[in-house]
């Protein structure tokens, strides 16, 4: 019988960010985006820098929320068919339940209360606003509201989220946030998450309100920025950052990148799951479509050691898809494939590994 993986997961998601930069200096990007650092003392990825997000509540997927946009004229029925995908959608998106919220919309409610509890950004829409949402290019901030004292309470109380969105007469800013990608934890963490991160695009920079319990400190930079500061050892980039920082680094625009994740939108995804590998040097993290990834990752369990260098289980792979981490901040993404699904391929960015 075929060894069978424990996959004791959570659902969660995560929101990237991106701002205008009115002070964009000739040749960089014109947007910044905003990772935070985690505590030392937190319980997954601790002083790491990452996007804001987190678990997924029961609250987050409620049916109250189909009542409270039923408010502002949304009916459940355009709800539902608002992110119709064309193509293959992943697991996270599927819940058997009909009489929950759909995974699309839920997802969505996660990444942006998450947002709100970790640094204060309250994305959503009043009445007057809702009318355009459809075509909407940036999402819309709230500020104008006790922000620290509903950030506790709903810190405190996910469910107290669609109690402010009520209290404030405004439904969450769905429409704004575009589906980016989806990432699974790898086996060797005793904590899995089923990640799906969504990007969604501002005018300007926010004021944040920081949680200080889950927030050491954060930072707005281009992409590039954030990478280069990742190899001269001033932050740490976990594998999904580093990732999606690279794939950001094709557009200099930001106009460029929501077109793109628009026009991708219905094309459908896949789940970036990686398999480890522990090599003689450093350690491989293989991604989907490579050579060497597995028929099944979800039957991998822990890191699979092998006796060869780094370069040498790197030769005479034709296919390639994968992380290569020689050392502490010295990782390359390699990659000679097709990209799935129309995925924007990522840009190497670590000047040592051309």
């Amino acid at each position: 019988m075929a060894k069978q993986l424990n996959l004791n997961y959570r659902t969660s998601a995560s929101l990237i960010l991106l701002a205008k930069d009115k002070l964009k200096l000739k040749g960089t990007a014109d947007y910044k985006t905003l990772l935070f650092n985690r505590h030392e003392k937190s319980s997954f990825m601790p002083n790491s820098a990452v996007f804001p997000g987190g678990v997924s509540e029961t609250a987050d997927e409620s049916p109250l929320w189909y009542q409270h946009f039923q408010k502002f004229g949304v009916t459940k029925e355009q709800l539902d068919t608002a992110y119709a995908f064309k193509g293959e959608r992943t697991g996270i998106y599927k819940n058997e339940n009909p009489n929950l919220l759909k995974r699309e919309l839920s997802l969505r409610i996660t990444a942006l209360r998450e947002t709100f509890e970790e640094v204060g950004i309250m994305l959503c829409l009043d009445s007057n606003s809702l009318r355009e949402s459809h075509n909407k290019v940036y999402g819309d901030v709230k500020e104008d509201f006790d922000r620290q004292y509903w950030q506790n309470v709903v810190h405190e109380d996910a469910s107290k989220f669609l109690t402010l969105c009520e209290e404030l007469k405004v439904v969450p800013d769905l429409w704004s946030l575009h589906e980016w990608s989806n990432w699974f934890t790898p086996s060797t963490f005793k904590k899995r998450f089923d990640t799906a991160f969504f990007l969604v695009a501002l005018k300007n920079v926010p004021e944040l309100l920081i949680e200080t319990s889950e927030v050491k400190d954060y930072a707005w930079k281009t992409p590039l920025d954030f990478l280069k500061a990742y190899y001269r050892k001033e932050c740490w980039l976990p594998p999904p950052q580093i990732y999606e920082l690279s794939r950001c680094c094709n557009f200099n625009e930001l106009s460029q990148l929501i077109a793109y994740v628009r026009q991708h939108a219905n094309k459908g995804s896949i789940v970036t799951l990686p398999v480890l590998y522990k090599c003689a040097d450093g350690q491989v993290s293989l991604l989907p479509g490579d050579q060497m990834y597995p028929h099944d990752p979800y039957l991998s369990d822990g890191a699979i050691a092998t006796e060869k260098s780094i370069e040498a289980f790197r030769s005479n792979v034709q296919h390639l898809h994968r992380i290569e981490f020689f050392g502490s901040h010295d990782a390359v993404i390699r990659m000679n494939i097709e990209p799935f699904v129309g995925y924007v391929r990522p840009v190497n960015a670590n000047p040592r590994r051309e």
